[in-house]
């Protein structure tokens, strides 16, 4: 059957265009999902590659919608990143979410512009006519709650409720309010220590950061973090952490071995292509030997442009920085993925950690994992471990550094640098 044509209807006469199209598909016992749709960080897409990469971009985006598309289905652009399917003749919301995985799984083939190739995702409200509402403009409404909850789900997706107008404006202000939040002085980083298991000495720490909004108090960074990938602001959040850490690090306890420093990096920034310079113009200012600073990347993050990423790491390497695979085991890395890859620690994640001791194949796991990264001249983190069981467990298996509970909680730098004089005394 024919497949529809993607139209273009900004907000003016898009209402127009629904309500002809609802008048026809109106059938007694069927509802109509509205889905609205918003494609990730396309603001920097267009500023890095161009307009008309951009351009080429919502074609053959809009192109995947036709394709996964019904007949009967109505699809409009509705602003520059922005798309509405209406979806008649369904009979529950099971069949919303259907054709929500259907466009979750059309944005998983990478898109090829320019000789490149370039994944982007995208974020889904939606709102079911006439359950939510009889009212086209209040459906739309309902669905940009929805879109706007979706940014603090695992899902990226949000079917409306009657919650979401509060959890979603409370989103909304956090993204707001992150504008300013830098310059009102709001963030800050804790350290949680790491330690070698075979000798049980300093090795070093992670910096983690947090916020400690002045009127809702601490703001989990699954959320804010979550957010501002989405807005764009973890570029700007990213460069803070790691110019603070460098700035702090020369506060820490100088010890015979230089304790490591490590950074979580965010899949969005470590594929910007201006990263590698802000990294090492960062550690020439605050006078910090490179070799001190690890950058942890999950894996995930890696395998999504392997050829990008690759280029990024050599880069990094070549500068003397350290290199750790976060969530090691979480992914689909393959050996030969792995064998060249340019980064010398693995990260085993921790969901492996916590249940090992209980779970045969959680500990087999974290045994391969051990002996992979050895094999590959890595040194194995192991984080999450929250007893002396565990602990003991993985420095039989021959683990090198534990970070987690049992070894620390993360904490200011102060209470850091109080921890540490007392850990070496």
């Amino acid at each position: 059957m024919k497949k529809p044509i993607v139209q273009l209807a900004y907000r003016d006469g898009l209402f127009t265009k629904l309500k002809n199209y609802v008048e026809q598909h109106k059938i007694a016992g069927k509802k109509l999902a509205l889905l609205l749709i918003k494609m990730d960080s396309f603001r920097r897409l267009n500023t890095i590659f161009g307009y008309h990469t951009g351009d080429a971009f919502l074609k053959a985006f809009s192109h995947r919608l036709e394709n996964i598309a019904r007949s009967k289905d109505f699809i409009a652009h509705i602003g520059n990143s922005e798309f509405v399917m209406l979806l008649p003749e369904i009979f529950n919301t099971g069949h919303a979410e259907l054709a929500v995985h259907k466009i979750f799984a059309a944005m998983e083939e990478p898109f090829e512009m320019d000789g490149k190739s370039h994944k982007i995702g995208v974020h889904i409200g939606i709102s079911i006519y006439p359950d939510h509402d009889d009212e086209l403009e209040s459906l739309m409404q309902k669905a940009e709650l929805a879109m706007m909850a979706s940014r603090t789900s695992t899902a990226s997706y949000a079917l409306y409720s009657n919650e979401d107008k509060d959890t979603s404006i409370g989103a909304w202000d956090i993204e707001g309010e992150l504008e300013s939040a830098l310059e009102n002085d709001d963030f800050e980083l804790y350290y949680q220590p790491q330690v070698s298991m075979q000798t049980g000495c300093m090795f070093g720490a992670e910096a983690l950061i947090r916020w400690n909004h002045k009127q809702r108090g601490f703001i989990r960074p699954d959320i804010f973090i979550l957010i501002a990938e989405k807005t764009g602001q973890i570029h700007a959040i990213t460069r803070w952490c790691l110019n603070t850490a460098l700035r702090q690090i020369k506060e820490w306890p100088a010890l015979s071995e230089p304790l490591s420093l490590s950074v979580n990096i965010s899949a969005l920034v470590f594929n910007d292509l201006s990263f590698v310079d802000a990294v090492k113009n960062a550690i020439n200012f605050w006078g910090v030997p490179a070799e001190q600073l690890t950058l942890e990347v999950t894996e995930s993050a890696l395998i999504d442009d392997v050829s990008t990423s690759f280029v990024t790491l050599n880069e990094l390497r070549h500068l003397g920085v350290g290199i750790s695979i976060d969530d090691f085991g979480t992914g689909y890395s393959s050996m030969a993925y792995l064998k060249n890859i340019p980064a010398n620690e693995l990260k085993v994640d921790q969901s492996f950690i916590f249940n090992m001791l209980d779970n045969d194949m959680d500990q087999h796991i974290v045994n391969t994992v051990i002996e992979m990264g050895h094999g590959f001249n890595m040194k194995v983190v192991a984080e999450g471990i929250e007893n002396a069981e565990t602990f003991e467990a993985l420095k039989k298996s021959g683990c090198d550094i534990a970070q987690g509970y049992h070894v620390a909680y993360p904490m200011p730098l102060d209470k850091f640098i109080q921890w540490v004089n007392n850990t070496i005394d």
